[in-house]
């Protein structure tokens, strides 16, 4: 019985003894960054955005994929860029432009918050008009608010008469 008083009392001072090790050694590691001991207190964490290091786009690298921009006069409508996103997040609709041969692209839509920037309606944007930018910082208080819209909007009847009238007298005057 001795022994086995003996080994239940060594057991416990070896645990008390290995969690006082323990306590030393956390206490060695933090206090000197408590008390900011010479090089020993370095931040790991960077506020930001970082006054120091801080990323313009000019400084970043030049594959970058950030926010998606389509430039619209360039936009054919050919809505490759919408079949080929694999997140659905393009939205395009298209309308009889004021050439008989030409879209009128009155929807373009992109939903940043569902974009996973994986770059393939850049490459299948024969006009090149669908770019990436070097804007990366997309922060919004509600997600409708990372909607970005490049249509041209819808065409109303005015646009249209205006558009036949002028269509009319090129064709009197090519006569």
């Amino acid at each position: 019985m001795k022994t086995s008083v003996l080994s239940t009392t060594r057991v416990y001072f070896s645990s008390i003894s290995a969690g006082v090790r323990s306590l030393v050694q956390a206490c060695s590691s933090i206090l000197p960054y408590l008390w900011s001991a010479t090089e020993l207190r370095k931040e790991v964490t960077e506020q930001y955005p970082d006054p120091v290091s801080s990323r313009t786009p000019d400084e970043l690298p030049s594959r970058t994929r950030g926010l998606l921009e389509n430039d619209i006069q360039r936009c054919t409508g050919c809505k490759e860029c919408e079949e080929v996103c694999p997140v659905k997040c393009i939205k395009v609709e298209n309308e009889p432009g004021e050439d008989p041969g030409k879209t009128w692209v009155a929807v373009f839509d992109i939903d940043h918050a569902s974009c996973i920037f994986c770059g393939l309606c850049v490459e299948v944007c024969a006009p090149q008009s669908l770019i990436h930018t070097r804007e990366y910082e997309g922060a919004a208080l509600a997600l409708p608010q990372l909607v970005t819209s490049f249509g041209r909007g819808r065409v109303t009847d005015e646009q249209r008469e205006k558009w036949d009238i002028m269509r009319r007298s090129q064709e009197a005057e090519n006569l």
